[in-house]
């Protein structure tokens, strides 16, 4: 990409590196044998690899050092890992809020399609992804691996009610912030989908942690003896965000405890699994650093963004620590390891640029939930020594999350069942040698609104967007964007300053074309 306007350059440096030099090359044999009928020592004997994918909850493309010379934030870890990996500089989410990338990760499917048109799920939602939908889990089970989910889950569960009946809306609720009781659940009855119910052979985690049921869930069943819970009188260090409602939970729960225990847990599974002969995939799914801003004492006072910026410190040493079992293990250079966030930074981070002079969503326009850059461009980080994903490179190609159903069956030699993962596309020719994979990538708001990007160029339909505050739109010299359909070239206008749609209209109307026919 070009960029005409000298006072870009500065920012385009900082979203966009040269095309790598180095390929690498593996052999195809293993790129091209099917392995679904191997037996467990044949899959261990041609490299089959471990898989770890880290999924940050919130982490702006701006609070990672390497990705932002601006940040005040330090980031050791998540540093480390990119000069022995690859960073991917144009990855991103496939919608800009959190249920639905979930579901897309998972599915390889964008979740517009299905039941997810807007918004993320409330407390007691059901689960969204369908029953005998293929996901990671079940690909990989296939293909012979331990799979264990860890962390935040926020795709649905099948409730225990009690006598099997779903209290009214009016008892239980009004959607957002639970009222629900401990009398209204059998708990001796599993708790059913989940990531049980995906696919995978265990689970250990909450389902939100500012949402009930206030307690680890492992497997099918909470780990206490539940009680009624306010959550309003758990303890939160900063006022964003809110816990939404009562509902069961672990007397004396509390919020801080949550990081540190899933931490351990993943540190203590890829310990156990890695003498075990058949291969594991684990998500780590994180809840940091979503709010509630909890970080431990060790990490308060540790960066310069505040409690926020601790929160990312520790998330930081959280990977630091999975990365380590895996190299403790012996098992890292046979691990395909994935880094990323599921979407953009939360609108209340944006103070820090006036408190603390630091960007969360770094040289990018726009935040969590909107169609703009910043709500869904991501860190992505990828690891795999012996798979050539490897050497400090950056590379510079668009990536999909939704793109690691693919990639996974890919670095497998899993066969893609027919009908499923239509909107994935294998990104191990990106991550060996920056080549571009993708014709086409599909945005989506946490309102439902679309938006496409083809090569350079991004259009968003009308309304997909946050009010961006006076202050900062005076502070970035940014002009309110009009509420209208909008068209930027990236490689001119990295920090979408200017709208093209009036100038380029044979453009956009073609763009809203391609998109009603990847919408059908």
């Amino acid at each position: 990409m070009k960029v005409n306007d000298p006072g870009n350059r500065a920012i385009h440096d900082m979203i966009r590196f040269p095309q790598a030099t180095l390929t690498f090359l593996v052999t195809l044999g293993i790129l091209a044998m099917d392995h679904v009928h191997a037996t467990e020592g044949e899959r261990r004997s041609v490299g089959h690899p471990n898989i770890v994918v880290i999924l940050t909850d919130d982490l702006g493309y701006g609070d990672v050092a390497h990705l932002n010379p601006e940040s005040k934030i330090q980031t050791p870890q998540l540093d480390a890992l990119a000069a022995e990996g690859v960073t991917a500089l144009d990855a991103h989410s496939p919608s800009a809020v959190c249920s639905p990338s979930r579901y897309a990760m998972l599915t390889g499917r964008y979740a517009w399609r299905g039941v997810l048109k807007a918004g993320r799920l409330d407390p007691w939602d059901e689960p969204v992804i369908e029953t005998n939908r293929p996901t990671l889990a079940t690909l990989l089970d296939a293909a012979g691996y331990d799979t264990a989910f860890f962390g935040k889950w926020h795709l649905g569960f099948l409730w225990p009610w009690k006598d099997g009946q779903r209290p009214s809306k009016k008892d239980l609720g009004n959607g957002d912030t639970s009222k629900a009781t401990n009398a209204m659940f059998d708990w001796s009855k599993p708790i059913q989908g989940g990531p049980i119910g995906a696919g995978f052979d265990y689970y250990f985690g909450v389902d939100v942690p500012n949402m009930p049921p206030y307690a680890f869930i492992e497997n099918d069943k909470l780990t206490c003896e539940p009680v009624d819970v306010d959550g309003r009188k758990l303890k939160v260090m900063l006022k964003a965000g809110h816990i939404h409602g009562s509902g069961p939970g672990q007397a004396g729960w509390q919020l801080e405890n949550i990081m540190p225990e899933l931490t351990t847990r993943v540190g203590d599974y890829i310990g156990s699994h890695a003498k075990k002969p058949k291969p594991f995939f684990l998500v780590f799914s994180m809840i940091s650093p979503h709010t509630p801003i909890v970080p431990t004492k060790e990490f308060q006072g540790k960066s310069g963004a505040g409690l926020y910026g601790d929160y990312v410190v520790q998330t930081d040493d959280a990977i630091g620590k999975v990365v380590a079992a895996l190299k403790k293990a012996g098992v890292f250079e046979n691990t395909l390891v994935v880094v990323s966030s599921d979407n953009g930074p939360e609108e209340f981070t944006r103070e820090l640029a006036r408190t603390h002079q630091h960007s969360p969503a770094g040289p990018l326009r726009g935040m969590k939930r909107d169609l703009l850059e910043g709500g869904h461009r991501l860190p992505f980080i990828a690891s795999w020594p012996d798979g050539g994903i490897s050497g400090g490179r950056r590379i510079d190609v668009t990536i999909s999350l939704t793109d690691l159903f693919a990639t996974l069956a890919a670095a497998t030699g899993s066969k893609i069942p027919n009908g499923a993962a239509e909107d994935s596309i294998d990104l191990l020719p990106a991550l060996r040698e920056n080549k571009p994979v993708r014709s086409n990538l599909v945005y989506h708001a946490a309102n439902g609104k679309l938006a496409l990007r083809e090569d350079d160029w991004v259009y968003l339909r009308r309304g997909g967007n946050l009010k961006e505050p006076e202050w900062y739109l005076r502070e970035r010299g940014a002009d309110p964007l009009p509420d209208t359909p909008l068209l930027f070239n990236l490689a001119e206008d990295p920090r979408q300053f200017k709208n093209l749609a009036g100038s380029h209209s044979e453009r956009l109307t073609a763009m809203e074309a391609k998109l009603q026919s990847i919408e059908r």
